[in-house]
């Protein structure tokens, strides 16, 4: 009889499972285990499973016992580590190239909910009408052509991994040569793991605003809440009950009678009986008797009239994180708000933008040279360049 284990690295906030198994002897086999466990994994029935919660090395003792009663013993040591971040695969021609070529932006291994990324293209030339990004993936691009640099930052809807996050088509430069790996060896990138944080221990890409009001942590926000909308209030404040128009025979009566009240007569006053006021005329007062005081108002709100509901809360109260035009729902004219105002310096060719109280807006809802400079000719034609990401 022989224990077969297969203890494989784990890692935090990563599933792990394994099972302990046995063969030879005579079934049926008792297994266990003496030893701590990682925070997060449990024994049950020869098999470890989890999610661990903490790093280091366990030392486990894993006993097995037949029909028998013949026994094995094994001592085996469980590593739980740092989750390593997401695998950035670049795929361009490793070979020297003259001519127009794809550049694939591949996200492997790891599970992510997001990246930034700086990208430079040396004696290349970037062309935006040919960016593509997956369906999934809600980003912010910026392309300097005077200095070959394009800033991506981009944010998932949900984790994922093994998959394409975006490509475009490169072209060198006029006359030039070039070997795609020089440009792209540079390449820096910081992932954002499936819990929204900085994996392993990337740096985070700094994007100093120039005129923008909003950051990566806001187009985190709308793609965590794509699609959302605001529940509309439940209940009888949200829809209150219009009270029906009272018929003249209801009007009459009194509550509870059937036939209709026959109008009563005025009645002429008797001698020595005060005169009733009429509507609008104060009380007279009775000789000694003090005039009374009326209390002082009380700030605060006005209440509702009598038989009206209460007013519901102000839609302020309620907003959705990313809903940036507080519309109630969050989807791509949130994206194109942000994309409008998201500039980042040190993109533009060397021109410092002007101060943000002489800008005017554009029809499209941005400001002139929000797209931060770095704009080519052909970004004014061309709906998918810098201003458009």
């Amino acid at each position: 009889m022989r224990l077969t284990l297969r203890f494989d690295p784990g890692y935090v906030d990563e599933p792990y499972s394994t099972a302990l198994t046995a063969d030879g002897g005579i079934r049926p086999y008792k297994l266990t285990l003496e030893g701590n466990l990682p925070k997060g994994l449990v024994y049950s029935s020869g098999r470890i499973s989890g999610t661990p919660q903490e790093t280091g090395s366990f030392e486990l003792t894993i006993s097995v016992e037949d029909a028998n009663l013949s026994n094995r013993t094994q001592k085996v040591t469980l590593t739980i580590g740092e989750t390593p971040p997401p695998r950035l695969d670049q795929v361009f021609p490793l070979a020297e190239v003259s001519d127009p070529f794809p550049y694939l932006f591949r996200v492997r291994n790891r599970e992510a909910r997001g990246f930034q990324a700086q990208i430079p293209l040396k004696d290349l030339k970037a062309t935006l009408d040919s960016f593509k990004a997956d369906a999934n993936v809600l980003y912010v691009l910026r392309y300097d052509e005077e200095k070959g640099l394009l800033d991506i930052d981009a944010a998932f809807t949900g984790p994922r991994k093994d998959f394409e996050a975006f490509r475009f088509t490169a072209v060198p430069l006029p006359e030039k040569k070039v070997r795609p790996e020089l440009s792209f060896r540079e390449t820096r990138v910081a992932f954002y793991d499936k819990n929204g944080k900085l994996a392993g221990n990337a740096q985070a890409i700094e994007r100093v605003s120039t005129q923008g009001r909003y950051k990566y942590s806001d187009l985190e926000a709308i793609a965590r809440n794509w699609g959302r909308r605001l529940t509309p209030p439940q209940g009888p404040a949200a829809n209150p009950p219009s009270p029906a128009p009272a018929t003249e025979n209801q009007a009459a009566n009194p509550p509870g009678t059937s036939e209709p009240a026959p109008p009563s007569p005025a009645q002429p006053p008797q001698p020595g009986q005060a005169q009733p006021p009429q509507p609008g005329q104060a009380q007279p007062t009775q000789p000694g008797q003090a005039q009374p005081t009326p209390p002082p108002a009380q700030p605060g709100p006005a209440s509702p009239p009598e038989g009206q509901p209460a007013p519901a809360p102000s839609p302020e109260a309620q907003k959705l994180e990313g809903d940036l035009n507080s519309d109630g729902v969050v989807d791509q004219k949130d994206l194109e708000q942000l994309r409008s105002s998201y500039a980042w310096a040190g993109v533009s060719a060397g021109q410092a933008p002007p101060p943000a109280n002489q800008r005017t807006p554009t029809p499209s809802g941005g400001t002139p040279g929000s797209s931060s400079g770095g704009s080519s000719p052909g970004d004014e034609e061309n709906p998918d360049s810098s201003e458009g990401k």
